[in-house]
């Protein structure tokens, strides 16, 4: 599975590097364009909005193959997005480009962790020959450390064109990464390796409605759904809102933005290296009971930020909340891979997108509403940290797999091992 898995770290890398020249910068873009707080949370409801529609159709063409399709559009939406970006500054125009955004954002992400699921189950399943482990811990490891890298670099390059108000140019190196990304993994033998993924995972998505609303409708014994309808919410408020509070604290600065974020992220990365390299040999839940626990306490940091504090108070606090939200990311992804294994990893993942979306333009709506009553960004901004702090603790109900299933998965592995020699 050499293939998935090298498929799997280009695809993610190019997107990385997209990310980071400009969809980053969205919420920086929107400020500099006079947007509120309620604009962009606005924005963000119509993004998930746009997901799921284009979830719809990513499940269509994966019940077809169409794995041509499906790259080609991660690929096509992000130059529409970046172009709608960078060209517009009506209202209209900024709805159209969340669309879009939820269109990018579902055809990456929904690729993405199919290949990564596809990855780490044939992975697992040659570990579990000779271990009652898996390392789907240290596999996200190392895709998070790749996102550090390349991301942040992306995030280096944008800063310093948008700075410097080269809007074509940026948009010109953007298209010209995309139609590459295009032409590198429309090869036959790297678009190959997309076609594993319906081999490895092989459930077909329900065509009748009652199938499609049960995806709406998921329930299991982990309390999966009741996570992933929270989840989406804190993924925009880290991408989306915490960008926000950097961006202010850099005094409204892009490229002192960049560089800070690319700073700390290096210094981040050496403590992230040696930790991926240990999560899947310690106690699982002692490990994922104290990441919830450092994570709402990363929002209560947050919530004590502010612009005019020291630099020497700001920056070690920044780099503390980049740490106990990367190590919570890794926990709980870890647990969610490992859940998708054990279950019907597509509709696992598919419903976690749909209710994770599905959280995302309530919450997002209803916070447009309640922005309008603060008088400024900064203190909405601290009072959603201080109250999505106690909130972010309800992630503590996200029981853990099944030791036994990985167990006597091991153990058949092994007795049929034996009795083929």
């Amino acid at each position: 599975m050499k293939t998935v898995s090298s498929s799997f770290f280009q695809f993610a890398g190019v997107h990385s590097f997209l990310i980071g020249l400009l969809p980053f910068f969205i919420p920086v873009l929107l400020l500099k364009q006079g947007v509120s707080i309620e604009g962009i949370a606005l924005f963000i409801a119509l993004t998930g909005f746009g997901f799921i529609v284009s979830l719809k159709i990513w499940e269509a063409l994966f019940n077809q193959s169409q794995w041509r399709w499906i790259v080609a559009l991660s690929f096509i939406s992000e130059v529409f997005l970046v172009g709608v970006l960078l060209f517009s500054d009506s209202p209209i125009s900024w709805a159209i480009a969340a669309l879009f955004n939820g269109v990018y954002n579902c055809f990456y992400w929904t690729t993405q962790r199919m290949l990564f699921s596809t990855m780490t189950s044939d992975s697992n399943k040659r570990n579990n020959q000779t271990s009652p482990t898996n390392d789907t811990g240290k596999q996200f490891g190392n895709f998070q450390i790749l996102v550090v890298v390349v991301l942040k670099l992306g995030i280096l390059v944008g800063a310093f064109m948008l700075e410097d108000n080269l809007k074509h140019s940026l948009w010109l190196v953007s298209s010209i990464i995309s139609l590459a990304g295009l032409i590198w993994f429309f090869q036959p033998s790297r678009m190959s390796t997309f076609f594993t993924i319906s081999q490895v995972l092989p459930v077909k998505i329900g065509t009748t409605e009652s199938k499609k609303t049960s995806l709406f409708r998921f329930k299991d014994s982990h309390n999966s759904s009741v996570v992933f309808y929270l989840d989406g919410v804190f993924l925009f408020l880290e991408s989306y809102f915490w960008v926000v509070s950097l961006f202010l604290i850099s005094q409204e600065n892009v490229k002192e933005l960049g560089v800070i974020i690319v700073t700390l992220t290096v210094l981040l990365s050496v403590i992230f290296y040696v930790l991926k390299n240990k999560i899947d040999s310690l106690d699982r839940n002692k490990v994922y009971t104290f990441a919830v626990i450092f994570y709402a306490l990363s929002w209560w940091l947050r919530s004590l930020l502010d612009p005019s504090l020291p630099n020497h108070m700001i920056y070690p606090a920044i780099l503390l909340i980049a740490f106990l939200t990367t190590f919570f990311r890794l926990s709980f992804n870890k647990r969610f891979f490992d859940h998708a294994r054990e279950q019907r990893p597509l509709n696992y993942l598919l419903a976690k997108s749909y209710l994770s979306q599905t959280g995302i333009v309530i919450f997002y709506s209803v916070a447009a509403l309640l922005a309008s009553y603060f008088s400024d960004i900064q203190s909405s901004l601290a009072t959603l940290y201080l109250v999505l702090t106690p909130i972010a603790l309800i992630y503590m109900v996200y029981t853990a797999p099944k030791e036994s299933s990985i167990s006597t998965s091991a153990v058949a592995n092994a007795s049929l091992r034996t009795s083929k020699t």
